[in-house]
Order: structure tokens, then sequence, then C-alpha cells
């Protein structure tokens, strides 16, 4: 089963991408049981995403993902389950990035990693450049503002040391 969420979240790759998928797993469950039988890809269409409902329609293709409510449900709180599953990377920029960008450092993230991952991000802009990165507890700076910082402290004597 994990090996057709894989397929789903492919393009899921920040924090808000994954809660928006959420609210659209939560009102396809809403609506499951609004009428008792028929492909769920037809209840949902015009509720959720269309990329959401095709995800849907090839489970429903596949056979994976019946017609019966029970297993609709099912089928979606394992969806569920697995996006809960999937480890986050908390970055701090100085900047909005774009869509190519986010895409990038999430490839970069998951090669790396050797899992996907999603992407927390805050906007900063006093770390001035460079990134914050956080991962299970790790946690590391290589922002300008750290490294203005440093230089400071080296060409000042007593800097930010109450003197």
């Amino acid at each position: 089963m994990e090996n057709f969420f894989e397929d789903f979240v492919k393009e899921i790759k920040t924090k808000e991408e994954l809660i928006l998928s959420f609210e659209e797993i939560t009102q396809a469950e809403r609506i499951i049981f609004e009428k008792k039988s028929g492909p769920l890809s037809e209840k949902i269409k015009g509720k959720v995403r269309e990329k959401f409902r095709e995800f849907i329609k090839r489970m429903e293709d596949k056979e994976i993902l019946s017609q019966n409510p029970t297993q609709q449900r099912s089928f979606l709180e394992k969806l569920k389950k697995y996006l809960s599953s999937l480890p986050e990377v908390k970055l701090e920029i100085a900047f909005s990035p774009s869509n190519e960008f986010l895409k990038k450092i999430n490839q970069w993230f998951n090669e790396k990693l050797a899992q996907k991952v999603i992407l927390d991000l805050t906007i900063n802009p006093k770390i001035v450049g460079g990134i914050v990165i956080e991962y299970k507890g790790n946690w590391r700076d290589y922002s300008l503002a750290k490294r203005i910082d440093k230089l400071i402290e080296k060409s000042i004597p007593n800097h930010g040391r109450g003197v």
C-alpha cells in the first residue's frame, strides 16, 4: 500500500502542502457516507483539488480502492497514517522561496536522507542569508547572520559580553 502512497506524496514538499492534503482527506471522509456507494473519485469531484481526485481515481482504476464506503474510509485512514509518518526538516531561510527552489531543496534532502521528508519552512529576514536547519533534534546554523556575528566578535574585543 505504501508504494501507492509514495506516488501521492511525491508532489508534497512543504508542511503547508501536507496540511492541505490532510484537509482534503478529511473532506473526502465526510463525503464518503453522503452517498452510500459509488466511486469516491466521483463523490469528491469539485470538492477537493483535482490532483487529489486523480490519485483516488488511479487507486480505483487499479482496484486498490473499492466502492465500499467502509473500505474507502480505511484507505483514507491508512493514507493519513502514512502522511503522519513522514519526517519533517525545519528550515529557516531569509526569503520566500520559489516553487523551483523548494523542489530542488526537497529533492536534495530526499536524496541525502534516503527518504521522503516534508519541509517546515520559516521565513526570517534576520538571518540575512543562508539557512538554519533542524532535523530529528539536530540543529545547524548556516546563516550569514551567525557568520557576521563571529566576524564582529573577532574584530571588536568584548563585543556581546556586556562590557
